[in-house]
């Protein structure tokens, strides 16, 4: 069979000459990109928000901060996001919606005790690419595609142990399924047309480490570590009209050990401004493509006029804005590295008839680069996310 040693080394033949479809072409690699998410609020501010602990902030990433939420808060999270792609030759256009994860958070205890699940994407993988060639003398398209991702579901319990200091742990399970597709279509009908699809299906467990520390009423310093894991896959190849195969031996997909810190200051009340930095060592693990430690530094700002329920419906309105850098650790076959830049803008809302905020976020940027890269693909991202709280386990005053 015709099979390409990489599919990343096969689309940069093949792109020359043929259209490509994918979420992104740098999702080929390893085990595809990786998905930064804190939360609705941050979203429109860069990304930032590890120290971001208040009553409908629902913090995904740093568990230490879900103390500070008084009520039973539900939040939940959708995109849209549309790419441009662009080589030397060739223009493509693709858009995806979809739905970004949830977190369900019960205060134990109000302001000590506090308990959360949900669930979230970290990686992503969808790509397509097409090329046609020659066996003797018949013609043939070939294509190779891949889909799927890795998630994360996670139950979270986080103490305020002294009056300032907050902190966390987050049990996670990672689930999933990638699969890379191979299909030969021949012009003629004298040839079998064929298809392969490789599956790895995993499940693996892991924690979650975050605190926070309120080093002054409006200084918040904080942090969260992942240790780095092995997945263990269990490998299926179908070969479409011939057989199945499933006995083989499980494969490994490592992800590695991450950390991030930020900081955080309220100004006046007012204006809010964080600094946050995030990265993944991926030099310490074997995946495909990824050689460096991926680096994420982000800064955002948030203006709030912090009005009452009797303010009016503007002065309880949050504006923010923020960009953040991104190299995302991988390294292309040239010895390029991958790199991201993207601005944000976003907007909270109150709804009148309930505790809860709706977020929305517009970010737009850059990811690889012409002078450098084989491809530049310019983003538009728009997120959404719903919160709405409810006091639970409230006893009235008795008559």
């Amino acid at each position: 069979m015709l099979k390409p040693k990489s599919p990343f080394l096969f689309a940069v033949i093949v792109f020359i000459a043929n259209p490509l479809l994918a979420g992104s072409f740098y999702s080929s690699r390893g085990i595809g990109l990786v998905h930064h998410f804190v939360s609705g609020r941050s979203a429109g501010m860069g990304g930032v928000g590890l120290t971001f602990a208040e009553p409908l902030t629902v913090n995904y990433l740093n568990p230490a901060t879900i103390v500070d939420i008084p009520l039973a808060t539900l939040s939940g999270n959708f995109f849209h996001e549309a790419t441009d792609l662009k080589s030397a030759t060739q223009d493509a256009h693709i858009s995806d919606t979809n739905i970004s994860g949830f977190q369900f958070v019960v205060p134990l205890k109000q302001g000590r005790f506090a308990l959360a699940i949900g669930v979230t994407p970290y990686t992503g993988i969808e790509y397509s690419f097409s090329g046609r060639d020659t066996l003797g003398v018949k013609r043939y398209t070939e294509f190779v595609s891949a889909d799927g991702g890795v998630n994360t579901g996670f139950l979270s319990l986080a103490v305020r142990p002294v009056k300032n200091l907050y902190v966390g742990v987050s049990g996670l399970f990672y689930f999933g399924t990638l699969r890379n597709f191979w299909r030969i279509v021949f012009d003629s009908s004298q040839f079998l047309n064929t298809q392969d699809e490789v599956s790895r299906d995993f499940t693996a467990g892991n924690l979650r480490f975050g605190f926070l520390y309120k080093a002054l009423p409006f200084w918040n310093i904080g942090g969260v570590m992942t240790p780095g894991i092995t997945l263990d896959a269990n490998t299926t190849i179908i070969l479409r009209r011939i057989t199945e195969f499933t006995d083989f031996p499980d494969t490994k997909i490592d992800l590695p050990l991450s950390l991030g810190f930020g900081t955080s200051l309220e100004i006046a009340r007012k204006l809010t401004v964080g600094v946050d930095y995030y990265t993944e060592l991926w030099s310490r693990v074997n995946e495909d493509g990824f050689k460096n430690n991926s680096q994420r530094i982000a800064l955002g700002m948030e203006f709030s006029g912090r009005g009452g329920p009797r303010s009016p419906y503007f002065s309880r309105m949050a504006f923010r804005a923020g960009f953040f850098y991104h190299d995302l650790g991988l390294v292309e076959p040239s010895g390029e590295k991958v790199t991201e830049i993207f601005g944000s803008v976003g907007v909270g809302m109150p709804i009148k008839w309930a505790a809860a905020r709706l977020d929305f976020s517009l970010e737009a940027g850059k990811r690889g680069s012409l002078a450098t890269n084989t491809f530049r693909e310019t983003v538009i991202r728009v997120a959404g996310s719903i919160t709405v709280g409810e006091r639970w386990f409230y006893r009235g005053e008795e008559r």
